[in-house]
């Protein structure tokens, strides 16, 4: 476990330059530890693909220890307030227990646990998956409780400084939770189904979940008929407004590119050509 929560910390580090990580990764061991003991977990080793969080299996459950002392907190805080949302919706792991406010959640582990980016699926097949599994969540969410934090807050303080204010980031009645975050490794199979994972637990307009089409292994549309054929077939699979989910696409890709993305120049050329062709 410490070397796993090492390696974290580092990226925790890059993340939050302002936190202290150490007293983070000792946090984040301490409540680890008494979670196991809590729970009765036998043999729990860490599973690969986490980028916050410490994550451990244990049989048929899954541990994951969030971090806390950033500027963060309500946002990882609020994952199990959304999977307890879209508990009906059978579309996400199911939360089995809580502790630590939240910040420690066992969770159902789900089998064979195959992402849907190692399925051989063209491009169109994968927003059909991922745009179904999106209206799933939307439909159970039902009214989003307040424990989540909305999406025009923190969550989007990068875009407002960037782009300035735009009404899609006010809160409204009919505002679900989102998963924010929704691409091929966060889809996972479970027996013949597919399942979400690891939300960014947000809660906002339901045609801002379209994570799944700017995703950094999405592919630049050639053109224009294309970004809208692309837009059309996501909002279709998701009961969503294309006009409306093309807003929020445009929105979204505008900013990441402008915030850098994350350092990878490819991938902002590809959010730069969505937001172009979005325009015309």
């Amino acid at each position: 476990m410490t070397d796993v929560v090492d390696a974290l910390r580092l990226r925790w580090r890059r993340y939050w330059p302002d936190a202290d990580v150490q007293a983070m990764a000792d946090d984040v061991r301490t409540r680890a530890e008494a979670a196991i003991a809590a729970w009765g977990l036998r043999d729990a080793t860490p599973l690969t693909g986490g980028h916050i969080a410490l994550v451990l299996a244990s049989g048929d459950v899954v541990l994951k220890v969030h971090p806390r002392g950033h500027p963060d907190d309500v946002h990882l805080a609020a994952e199990a307030a959304a999977l307890t949302a879209w508990r009906r919706s059978g579309a996400a792991a199911d939360l089995l227990d809580i502790r630590d406010d939240g910040f420690t959640l066992l969770l159902e582990r789900l089998r064979p646990g195959t992402p849907l980016d190692a399925v051989d699926l063209t491009w169109q097949q994968r927003l059909d998956v991922l745009g179904e599994l999106a209206g799933r969540l939307h439909a159970a969410s039902g009214p989003a409780p307040a424990s989540v934090p909305h999406i025009g807050g923190g969550y989007s303080r990068d875009w407002r400084r960037l782009l300035g204010p735009s009404p899609l980031l006010e809160p409204a009645d009919d505002d679900v939770v989102l998963h924010a975050d929704l691409h091929g490794a966060n889809a996972v199979r479970h027996g013949s189904r597919w399942r979400v994972i690891d939300p960014h637990a947000v809660r906002g307009d339901r045609h801002a979940d379209v994570w799944a089409l700017i995703d950094p292994l999405a592919p630049a549309p050639p053109e224009a008929a294309t970004a809208r054929a692309w837009v059309e077939r996501y909002a279709a699979a998701a009961n969503l407004d294309p006009d409306r989910a093309a807003e929020w696409v445009h929105l979204r890709a505008r900013a990441e590119a402008l915030a850098g993305a994350d350092g990878d120049h490819a991938w902002a050329t590809r959010l730069k050509r969505w937001a172009e062709l979005l325009e015309s």
